[in-house]
């Protein structure tokens, strides 16, 4: 059997609570008809007893909660009111619809802490500043000049515009935080807690920032992929990065031509 998630599991409660209240309101509304109409019966004469029975009990039988509530309405203000007319019968009913409805629409039903975070993308402008490109290379898989060529050719693709009062963040940041994902496919860099930790943004700005840096390369997929297995200096490129995948591995790697920088591209 499946578990109730916690959202379904108060939900569940507050509908059996609401049942449990309108099935209060119409046994206490019946039971106040029944006063009345005995209260009208003790009026009569006693002959007419057998047949005011009779009507009390085809009232009894057709009886309605809105019917209850029109007829108390119109009789005499002298009768008693229902308990479940009580202002506190009622706030309490009007509270169980308000949670249900906080319920269904909150998204937390707790409140949610935003996590520490220490973003650590200055590191990559402090790296370009002082040179250190093997920082640099390690986080991106690129080389500074060749980020900012990537950022030139991508930064006017309308998938980084929109018309959110929440702006988008940089293109640079974006293809950084998207560059850093693709470069640890394993390990404990790969998860995506740890990227945006090491960006200072959240899980789903991460998963965004993939979908759009994603849409804007391909766009240029046919311009800077052109591996034809036909021609001879793709053949003769493919064979050097063959070799040159074994004299780093083994033999058995030999055909992981196309990852050799590690990032997850073959």
């Amino acid at each position: 059997m499946p578990r109730l998630s916690e959202r379904q599991r108060l939900l569940g409660n507050l509908a059996s609570a609401r049942l449990d209240l309108q099935l209060a309101r119409y046994q206490d509304l019946l039971q106040t008809a029944v006063d009345l109409i005995n209260l009208s019966d003790d009026d009569s004469d006693m002959s007419d007893l057998d047949s005011s029975n009779s009507s009390c009990n085809s009232m009894i039988s057709d009886v309605t909660v809105d019917t209850l509530l029109s007829f108390l309405s119109t009789s005499d203000s002298s009768f008693m009111v229902p308990l479940t007319l009580n202002p506190f019968f009622i706030s309490f009913e009007n509270t169980v619809t308000a949670l249900t409805d906080e319920v269904e629409r909150s998204r937390y039903l707790s409140a949610h802490q935003p996590a520490p975070c220490a973003p650590q993308l200055q590191l990559l402008e402090e790296w370009c500043i002082n040179d250190d490109l093997q920082k640099f290379r390690h986080k991106l898989r690129v080389n500074p000049n060749v980020f900012a060529r990537i950022i030139q050719r991508i930064e006017g693709h309308p998938v980084f515009s929109n018309n959110s009062n929440n702006p988008q963040l940089g293109v640079p940041i974006q293809l950084a935080i998207f560059l850093n994902g693709v470069s640890h496919y394993y390990g404990n860099g790969a998860t995506t807690d740890d990227l945006a930790e090491w960006a200072g943004v959240s899980i789903g700005t991460v998963y965004n920032c993939f979908c759009r840096v994603m849409i804007a390369l391909l766009q240029f997929h046919d311009d800077v992929i052109h591996f034809d297995p036909m021609e001879l200096e793709d053949q003769e490129e493919r064979e050097r990065a063959k070799q040159w995948v074994e004299s780093h591995s083994c033999m058995g790697w030999r055909g992981g031509f196309l990852c050799v920088d590690g990032s997850l591209c073959a």
